[in-house]
């Protein structure tokens, strides 16, 4: 197979095999977009110095293509097929080492769901032509924009309150999760990896023990930290684990204090995890509401230098289920949540906050913080951006006659001025839904559920919030009915939904995207 290349000079050619070897980064390859409209984005980088010839080979298929066809002194292989050779780009990279080609897309049905995959490589002639470095495979898939797909590839297991993270390998890993019911829920061991490019799942390495409803955080040097959660007798547990990306293995650590679910555990900027919070017990009798009682204002730090737990200042009440947010400043913000009023004739009532705390990492104080003006549970701040912070709906009210009701109501934390401002609510109130950035200066809220903590009716619609108006907008619906869902912004630029409860209640193995 013979390419229609120019020809470098003789005495070019051989600079560039006697500067060769000082290359020895890899090659990568970022590829992201596939909406349609849309732009795709083929970043190949970095090379060694600028003004390198790249070639950058789309395919329809995932070859093998052995590089002995152009060059038979080559062993390697491609990834990538050569069906598409008459596409492929080339051109010099640019003065910061990176060969960029961006193809605007126009909305064409007939590629709905159609792969395409790439591979870079850095080619010069010595006097042949030759391949130097060959970059990762790349894919993407197309759909239309501004709208969920739902391409019917499921999870093996199915799983509600898990966690999801980026691997190195460019792939990606679901974490625990329960199975069964929302309300009777069995935690998994399991983990499972997705991988674009063969677009499914397979087994990941196991955790240490079942979770769901647990915590995942990424620590300085990029292992992570998972605690507590529900363990198989669906018992909050204290036990602790970590993943090490590098080893792909889930190491035990050091167990926290107290058992803990719907805890929050935040990074500090000393490389420490403040956990808060949380149910240290789920007891059932005499009503499924006694968990409440279970609620605790303990904290407590993980060092982990020295794979040590430590106890922190007590929050000002009781919280569950309620938000934390890592303010610039390096405090954090500890808002809501469920909680217990103690009542002289009865012993207790159950509470949802509309109270904050304020943790102060440097003084190791918990001191109150403004309140929200409307109480507020079962959610995930989403951040605006300058120091902002949008709180919409959640779990708003709980009593012996309310049993946990989600309210519509929203409102903008800001750090900077430490002060709350009411906007527009929700047309539809829900709680654990998920939320992320559109790109386009507003905000998408999806699913999550209605009715009461006790019945919840998982939801299909979605939101957009505008800053510039402070107002919510229908959305696109999803494809399918998800609360408790887990989300990914992939490498590819769409948001990945896992998992999560159905209508009925049934969780579901099912996933999709939403497309930019």
């Amino acid at each position: 197979m013979q390419l229609a290349l120019p020809r470098l000079p003789a005495a070019v050619a051989a600079g560039l095999l006697a500067l060769a070897p000082v290359r020895a980064q890899a090659l990568e390859l970022d590829v992201t977009g596939g909406s349609m409209p849309g732009v795709l984005a083929i970043d190949a980088h970095p090379e060694a110095w600028p003004f390198d010839l790249m070639l950058v080979l789309p395919s329809g298929n995932t070859g093998p293509t052995p590089l002995a066809w152009i060059d038979p002194f080559d062993p390697r292989v491609l990834d990538v097929g050569i069906d598409l050779l008459d596409a492929m780009w080339v051109g010099l990279t640019g003065v910061d080492g990176h060969f960029r080609v961006n193809l605007p897309l126009v909305l064409l049905p007939s590629l709905v769901d159609t792969p395409l995959y790439v591979q870079a490589v850095n080619a010069y002639f010595a006097p042949n032509l030759t391949f130097h470095r060959v970059s990762n495979p790349n894919v993407v898939r197309f759909a239309p924009a501004a709208a969920f797909r739902d391409r019917l590839v499921a999870s093996i297991e199915e799983r509600a309150f898990a966690t999801v993270l980026r691997r190195p390998d460019r792939r990606w890993m679901v974490c625990g999760g329960g199975r069964g019911l929302l309300l009777a829920q069995v935690a998994h061991q399991t983990t499972e990896i997705y991988d674009p490019w063969t677009d499914g799942f397979t087994y990941g390495p196991p955790m240490t023990v079942q979770r769901s409803l647990h915590t995942m955080t990424q620590l300085p040097g990029g292992r992570w930290l998972l605690a507590g959660g529900v363990g198989f007798n669906n018992d909050p547990q204290d036990s602790c684990e970590i993943y090490d990306p590098a080893l792909d293995t889930f190491t035990a650590c050091a167990s926290m204090l107290s058992p803990r679910m719907g805890h929050t555990a935040t990074l500090l900027p000393n490389g420490k995890v403040l956990v808060t919070g949380g149910l240290v017990a789920l007891t059932v009798q005499p009503t499924q509401l006694s968990a409440v009682r279970d609620a605790t204002n303990l904290t407590e730090l993980y060092d982990p230098a020295t794979d040590t737990w430590t106890a922190g200042p007590n929050l000002t009440t009781p919280r569950a289920a309620h938000a934390a947010v890592a303010r610039p400043d390096g405090k954090v913000l500890l808002a809501g949540g469920i909680s217990w009023d103690p009542v002289i004739i009865v012993g207790w009532l159950p509470a949802v906050r509309r109270s904050c705390d304020l943790y102060d990492p440097v003084a190791n104080t918990m001191a109150s913080a403004p309140m929200m003006a409307n109480s507020r549970s079962m959610l995930e701040p989403l951040h605006l951006g300058n120091d902002r912070w949008l709180f919409a709906g959640g779990i708003g009210a709980l009593t012996l006659t309310n049993l946990g009701t989600p309210t519509a109501t929203a409102e903008i934390y800001d750090a900077a001025a430490n002060t709350w401002t009411s906007v527009g609510s929700l047309a539809t109130a829900r709680g654990n839904h998920q939320a992320w950035a559109l790109g386009n200066g507003t905000f998408l809220v999806a699913g999550g559920a209605n009715g009461t903590i006790l019945g919840p009716t998982p939801l299909a619609t979605t939101e957009v919030f505008s800053p510039a108006t402070n107002s919510f907008s229908a959305g696109p619906p999803l494809t399918n009915a998800r609360a408790g869902a887990a989300s990914l912004r992939t490498p590819q630029g769409q948001v990945q939904l896992f998992g999560g409860a159905t209508a009925g209640g049934s969780i579901t193995r099912s996933t999709e995207w939403y497309y930019f």
